[in-house]
């Protein structure tokens, strides 16, 4: 239970600020100081390494003791029924306390491994056992290869054992084992996702080179689970709305609240307009007819920028002249409580947070409303994104030696038709070679994923040292009687050298014992 309590529950937008795609308005804010130059091994906020570590201590115990434990006694069934009942808890119980493990593995690696001084790619330190004052915990990083190989067999462990979603049927034994009861904990489905994400992660460039997983492998595992999940939900783009959506692998237990509104909504709605998109995410959203808005076929007008424009950024931004919650949003210059830096509560790229936001939410003194919310840890999008990915790198757009019954194309293609690009999508159809592909499914990834976390790994394990650089824009615009001008420019800068694609061991940990630190921290 400590490792379930300790998952993330609220999203607070924070890996998307230190990159660009985002800024706070919040003044100070660690995350400003971490993008702007302050990032050292002494100031990481985003270090998973104290959180991940005492969590793999909490579990280690757990999967030390609870084989002694009777988990399922009940006087009303046979000793025989008993003993089935509490050998599928143990069963679940195996699964889950793997499966949780392989989670917070996954996190030290995303956020903690790197290439040392003499060139090794390493990981963490693998610790499988309780360790106690007495034992030596002095301990080695394990190679990178070691922990992917770690985080590979937890997770086999968790998915044979665990069912792939917790559903009730005709066996009440079963229901009350491993059955609907467990909605919200890590299930079978899950499990495997997870291992779609650390296998694309293994085999992308700046990790490539430990030969621990190939992008055919990683292929083959996202192909495998999409093939079994079905067909793309037709209202994915907007699961947020909807806890219990089918696009929704993996998520936190339902609550009724309204703080992800409070931060975020903009000043008018009684918010605080915490997370600002940039204009940099924005211009990554294509138009309605699928090209790129500096394409030459592409009609975008700088006099009219939102007009026919990919659907998701109704979904995912508030822009200036936007309708939320039957409002128009203003956030030109001077604009009343919205405008762009009118208070401190306000904008300062010229946008806000759409995505996450429940409409149904109330901040109004005295007519507070709160809605249904569900923090979602993994979802199906993710897995058909790390299959084009992948599948791309291996086979091209077309290829499909696995037989896997689809392609990087026809994936890409059904993302796209659900978001509302207008068919046929002649740009999808011009790009006839895997780097175009590339481009086009790393640029969807951003856009569907926004917001939830993946930017500032993406960038770093593409190797895309020109991109952490990039600074933060924004959009300013100038109100005359009806007619609006449109300004760009840089609303944040973004100061990262090149050693930081790796991210630090937290300098305290190296003050205790000689471990190794990634190299230029």
């Amino acid at each position: 239970m400590r490792a379930y309590v300790n998952l993330p529950e609220n999203y607070q937008f924070y890996d998307d600020v230190v990159t660009d795609d985002a800024v706070t308005n919040l003044k100070g804010s660690v995350y400003t100081r971490m993008a702007e130059g302050e990032w050292s091994s002494s100031f990481y906020p985003l270090s998973q390494w104290e959180i991940a570590f005492e969590q793999i201590f909490y579990i280690n115990k757990f999967l030390d003791i609870y084989k002694s434990v009777t988990w399922a006694t009940d006087p009303r069934f046979s000793q025989e029924e008993n003993k089935r009942r509490n050998n599928l808890h143990l069963q679940r119980l195996t699964g889950e306390a793997h499966g949780l493990r392989a989670w917070y593995k996954i996190l030290l690696l995303q956020y903690h491994a790197g290439k040392v001084a003499d060139g090794r790619l390493l990981g963490f330190p693998l610790v499988h056992e309780v360790i106690t004052v007495t034992n030596n915990w002095e301990l080695e990083r394990n190679t990178f290869t070691d922990c992917v190989n770690s985080i590979i067999a937890d997770l086999d462990i968790a998915i044979a054992n665990l069912p792939p979603e917790y559903v009730n049927g005709d066996d009440n034994i079963v229901n009350e084992t491993l059955g609907a009861v467990f909605e919200n904990r890590i299930d079978g489905n899950a499990a495997r996702a997870l291992k779609s994400r650390i296998t694309v992660l293994a085999a992308s460039p700046s990790f490539a080179e430990s030969g621990v997983v190939n992008w055919e492998q990683a292929a083959t595992v996202s192909g495998n689970l999409l093939r079994d999940l079905g067909s793309l939900s037709t209202t994915g783009k907007t699961f947020y709305l909807n806890p219990l959506h089918e696009e929704n692998i993996w998520n936190t237990a339902r609550r009724n609240i309204r703080t992800w509104e409070q931060n975020n909504f903009p000043p008018s709605l009684f918010g605080y307009g915490r997370t600002n998109p940039s204009q940099n995410l924005v211009d990554a959203f294509p138009m309605r007819n699928g090209y790129p808005i500096n394409h030459d076929l592409s009609g975008y007008d700088l006099d009219n920028p939102y007009a026919n424009r990919d659907l998701r950024l109704d979904d995912y931004i508030i822009y200036d002249g936007a309708v939320f919650k039957n409002e128009i949003i203003n956030t030109y210059r001077e604009a009343v409580d919205d405008g762009i830096n009118e208070l401190e509560t306000s904008t300062r790229t010229g946008y806000y947070l759409k995505k996450f936001m429940n409409p149904g939410v109330s901040l109004k003194t005295g007519s507070e409303v709160s809605r249904e919310h569900s923090y979602t840890l993994i979802r199906a999008t993710e897995v058909l994104l790390n299959y084009a990915e992948a599948a791309n790198e291996a086979w091209g757009p077309d290829g499909d030696p696995m037989g896997l019954g689809f392609t990087a194309r026809e994936k890409i293609s059904a993302l796209r038709t659900r978001a509302g690009i207008i068919q046929p999508d002649s740009y999808l159809a011009s790009i006839t070679d895997k780097e175009g592909m590339r481009e086009l499914i790393r640029n969807e990834r951003r856009i569907e994923l926004c917001f939830e976390g993946f930017r500032f790994t993406d960038i770093r394990r593409w190797g895309l040292t020109n991109q952490m650089i990039q600074p933060v824009l924004g959009i300013f615009i100038s109100l005359d009687g009806t007619d609006k001008t449109y300004e760009f420019g840089e609303v944040e800068s973004r100061r990262y050298a090149p050693y930081m694609i790796y991210p630090p061991i937290p300098y305290k940990e190296t003050l205790k014992y000689d471990i190794v630190q990634n190299s230029g921290w």
